[in-house]
Parts: structure tokens; C-alpha cells; sequence
């Protein structure tokens, strides 16, 4: 990082993505948040076709447990709460961006100063924000009380309060400023803003309906608002016309559809009923060839996933307390053929526990020393540590899931199992319904083993601290190391990514020889949409608002 890259002071002019003030002047955002990199969105290519006002999108969704950002984990919760909901930053959307490019870009706020010692943000927020014209916030501007409000909730609610970092107070010096006080520096402070649990809600909701729970608690100052919400069905967003970035959405209506039977999900889109066919356009792999020659006009495009499948294990107790048992879990998993025969190439055989999407922070195998090794496939060592544990005549253990992910995840649990079972593991299967399953085994409350995807993280602290620091609720192997706990700590203070690098590096060694987590290897996504769709692609984000709000609907 150059030294230009420490400057005390974020500044942030203009707008976001592939919106229409995208196109007037310079748009920059020069990020130097102790940690964070320096990062200037391009300038706006020329389009050949100019975006066109109207229409409906029909996208296939997910039905929240809850309207709630902060009271759960759910990520059906996140994404449809972005349509009504913004942040104080956000990242970067459409073509010309990558699906994990998070540069960040302006939404409530447009700068954010920060002291010389990262310890305090002073952000200044957009003039002339207002709410939706409807009781009880009747069209009021959006003020530095509603943000500290936010974040104040955040801390004491979010299962992702670890991700705000050592927050000691929010205060307000006027109407449109917010200084938030930090205990230490913390790197990812900004970035994490940008995220829709970090969404700027209205107290007046919660004072008048007690909760955010119901759909009728989802009142903002985002791209769209909620029209109409049918349970079980769907949600309908309609443009808000008192939205700050002016010319945008370009869509009139965006129809949230809760079907939930991929066949029928697929079935629906290849008759061009709908628009998207899963809440981030993905399709199964099964069916990939079929469908590009029944729908050959659709984009077909195959992307890096940013969520990360692992065994987790109650490393607190017998029998995987003894590490030569995790290394022997590890060892019997085939990554080489997994990949190539059960996803046909189109995988990554690392993904852990850096997804291998985050090219900044992924340390390549053959650098991870002696753990590499336990990434290699070894039956007859695993059988060997296996019996130094005691377990010579093998093992059985319990593992819990939710199928509800979807039948390729049912089948990759039942790959992992078949490996298992070739050095004496018998992983027994146990399915969780929904909720059972995100209020326990989802946070670690399991009785041996529980396998799964992770949350969706931006930042790749989320992917570390979460997973291993002792005492977190998203530490679900129960990982109490206090050498990782030193390296965690550190990483998040570091103000120089070369130096930050380092340390994160030292913590995926330690991570890959310890073997806390079994990550298993993680096929590329697969999406697809309706042709009649502009400036849309993958993201690897949560925030489908901000994805939406700069699509449009072609004239062919």
C-alpha cells in the first residue's frame, strides 16, 4: 500500500454504481481506514443502449423468517430488506463491475473522516435523504439521531455485532453529522457499513409497532418501496419516487416471488415467466446443459462463490479435541476428484477458510507449510491417526444439516460421507428443519459435528474472526486457541494491508495445520437470466437493491 493509502481521511463525492449521476464528472472514493486500501471506481463507459424507464422484474426469492435485520442470521432476511432499506456506503453494481468487487461508493453518507489513530469516524451524511411519505415517518429527512439509533441497536442485537468492531459510543455534533468512537482501530469498520444488516432504520417504527418483525415495520428511504406483501407468495417493491439518487431505479415494480421447489423455479423461467431464477440467478448444475440448448438466448455465466462449505466440529470435547482426528476427517476427502468428476472442472479444491474468490487475501496451498498436507488425499495416514486417536475399528458421528439448501448441497453432504466412509467414518445424517437449524446448529449449538454453508462475508475478516476467535457465536467448531486469538485481534487493527496481509496469512497456516473446520471443495455458481435484462450479472452480495436499482428492461 502507498502512503497515500494512510491519509486520516475518507472522502467520498457523488454517487454510486451505473446510475445516471454516475455519468456526471468524477465520481471517486479514496478509502484509508487504517486497513483499508485506496480504491477509485473507473469512469462510466458509453453505452450503446441508454437505460429505458419501466417494467416489471420478476425474480424468484426467499422468504424472511423475519422483517428484523438485526434479530437474526437469516440471509433471506438481508436481501429483502435492501429493497426498503440503504447503508451508509455500499458497493459497487453492474456489468463493468465483477461479482466481487466491493469497491465502495456513497449511499446515506458522503465521506467519512477518520482520525489519525482509526479510532474515530466522523461521517457525514447525504443532505435531503427523506423516508417513505407514509405514518409514522411521513416523509421526514433521514438524520444523524436515526443513524446512532441504528448502530446503537446493532451492538446490543446483530449476531454480527463482532463485525462492527470495539464500538464505545455514537454520538451527534449536528443534525447530518455521526462520530462514532472506537476502543481500537479497526480495519474492516467501513467496509462492514456496507452491509444490509447495517441498514439505517427508523426508530419511530419500533416505537410505535415494538419490533421490526412484520412486514408492515419495513418502512425506508431505499430504491423501492414495499407495496404489497403476500405470506407465502411474495413481496411487491414499487419505485419510491422520493428516492435520492434521481433517475433511479429504472424498473417500475420488482415482484419478490417464494417459490421455494427448484423444478418449478426452473421450469418457470425456462417459459419466460420469470426473469431470475433464484435469488442470486443461479441454476443447478444438473441441469446447466439442458437449458442452454432449450433457452440458448440467455446469458449462461459461471462465477466464484464467496460462501464456504466446512465440516464443523465440537472441537471442545472427545473425540475432536484430539487434532490428529480432524486431520484424519480432512485427509479422507478425494478434493482432486471431487472436483473434477462431481463438479466436471468447475470447482475450487481450497475454498477455505479465504474463499478462493478473495485473491487479496487467499494464501495459495502449496504456502501453507505443514497444514497443506492435511489438504492432500490420504486415506491410509488418516486411517493411521485415526487409530493413534483410539478409533481403529472406526468412527461414528453424528452430523447435523438443513437440506432446505437445496439438493446439490444434500448431494455434496452425501460425497462428503461416501469419503468419510473409505477410512472408517460413518457420518450419520441428521436433518434440522429451518429454524431449528439456524437458531442452533447454524451457531455452534450441536452435539458432535454439523455441516454447512457459511454466510455470504465481504470482508475477509468475517471469514477468520467469525470462524475461530473463542467466544464468538458464529464460532461453531468451538475453536479456543490462543495463539489464533492473538493473530485475530491483531489482524483487525493493522493499518497497512502488506502488514495485515502477513498476519492473515500466519492465520491460515494455523487454521490449515490445526484442521478446526473440514472445508470441502466449493463449485463455481452457475446463473442465468431473461436476455430482456440490462447492467444485470452476478454479485456476490446480499444487497439486491443496490444490484437492482441500475437494471433495466431492454427493447428486445
Amino acid at each position: 500500500m502507498s502512503s497515500r493509502a494512510f491519509r486520516p481521511e475518507v472522502v467520498l463525492d457523488g454517487a454510486s454504481t451505473d446510475g445516471p449521476s454516475a455519468s456526471m464528472g468524477r465520481r471517486r472514493f479514496l478509502a484509508t481506514s487504517v486497513g483499508a486500501a485506496a480504491a477509485m471506481a473507473s469512469p462510466p463507459r458509453v453505452r450503446a443502449e441508454q437505460p429505458v424507464r419501466g417494467g416489471v422484474l420478476k425474480h424468484i426469492g426467499l422468504e424472511p423468517p423475519t422483517f428484523d435485520i438485526h434479530a437474526t442470521a437469516s440471509y433471506q432476511t438481508r436481501l429483502i430488506s435492501s429493497f426498503v432499506h440503504r447503508t451508509l456506503f455500499k458497493f459497487v453494481n453492474g456489468t463493468r463491475y465483477g461479482p466481487s468487487d466491493f469497491t465502495l461508493v456513497p449511499d446515506l453518507a458522503l465521506k467519512a473522516d477518520v482520525s489519525p489513530d482509526g479510532k474515530v469516524y466522523t461521517i457525514s451524511l447525504r443532505p435531503g435523504v427523506r423516508w417513505e411519505a407514509k405514518p409514522p415517518v411521513n416523509g421526514r429527512e433521514l438524520v444523524a439521531a436515526d443513524v446512532k439509533y441504528t448502530i446503537e441497536r446493532a451492538v446490543k442485537k446483530t449476531p454480527y455485532a463482532s463485525l462492527l468492531g470495539p464500538v464505545e459510543r455514537v454520538e451527534v455534533p449536528n443534525r447530518l453529522t455521526v462520530r462514532i468512537q472506537l476502543a481500537d482501530a479497526f480495519a474492516p469498520f467501513l467496509h462492514n457499513l456496507a452491509e444490509p444488516w447495517n441498514a439505517i432504520l427508523p426508530p419511530e417504527v419500533e416505537d410505535r409497532m415494538g419490533d421490526f418483525k412484520a412486514a408492515e415495520s419495513m418502512i425506508g428511504c431505499g430504491p423501492f418501496m414495499l407495496e404489497r406483501y403476500e405470506p407465502g407468495v411474495k413481496a411487491v417493491f414499487a419505485r419510491n419516487p422520493t428516492y435520492y439518487e434521481k433517475g433511479l431505479p429504472h424498473l417500475d415494480k420488482v415482484e419478490w416471488l417464494f417459490i421455494k421447489d427448484r423444478a418449478t423455479q426452473l421450469s418457470l423461467f425456462r417459459a419466460g415467466q420469470v426473469d431470475v431464477p433464484f435469488y442470486d440467478g443461479r441454476i443447478p448444475r444438473s441441469d446447466v446443459g439442458s437449458f442452454k440448448k432449450s433457452n440458448p438466448a440467455c446469458p449462461v455465466a459461471f462465477w466464484d462463490s464467496l460462501a464456504v462449505r466446512t465440516l464443523a466440529m465440537r472441537t471442545d470435547k472427545p473425540p475432536f479435541n484430539d487434532v490428529r482426528v480432524r486431520r484424519a476427517l480432512s485427509l479422507a476427502v478425494d478434493r482432486k476428484r471431487w472436483v473434477a468428476e462431481h463438479l466436471g472442472g468447475q470447482g475450487d479444491e481450497d475454498h477455505g477458510p479465504v474463499p478462493s474468490s478473495m485473491k487479496d487475501w487467499k494464501l495459495p496451498t502449496r504456502e501453507l507449510g505443514d497444514g497443506a498436507r492435511y489438504l492432500q488425499h490420504n486415506p491410509e495416514l488418516a486411517r493411521k491417526l485415526l487409530a493413534e486417536a483410539g478409533f481403529a475399528a472406526g468412527l461414528k458421528v453424528r452430523c447435523t444439516n438443513w437440506p432446505g439448501y437445496g439438493s446439490e448441497y444434500v448431494e455434496d453432504l452425501e460425497l462428503f460421507a461416501l469419503n468419510l466412509r473409505q477410512v472408517g467414518v460413518e457420518l450419520q445424517i441428521i436433518n434440522e428443519d429451518h429454524g431449528q437449524y439456524i437458531r442452533g446448529s447454524f451457531l455452534g449449538k450441536f452435539d458432535e459435528t454439523s455441516w454447512g454453508p457459511s454466510p455470504a462475508f465481504t470482508e475477509v475478516d468475517g471469514y477468520l474472526y467469525s470462524f475461530f476467535r473463542s467466544g464468538q457465536s458464529s464460532n461453531r467448531s468451538h475453536v479456543a486457541d490462543t495463539q489464533l486469538d492473538v493473530m485475530l485481534e491483531a489482524q483487525r487493527r493493522y493499518t497497512s494491508k502488506s502488514s495485515r496481509k502477513k498476519i492473515i496469512d500466519d492465520i491460515q497456516r494455523r487454521a490449515a495445520s490445526q484442521v478446526y473446520y473440514v472445508y470441502t471443495p466449493y463449485p463455481k455458481n452457475v446463473s442465468s437470466w431473461a436476455p430482456r435484462l440490462r447492467n444485470y450479472g452476478p454479485k456476490n452480495s446480499l444487497d439486491r437493491g443496490a444490484q437492482l436499482e441500475v437494471v433495466w428492461v431492454g427493447k428486445g
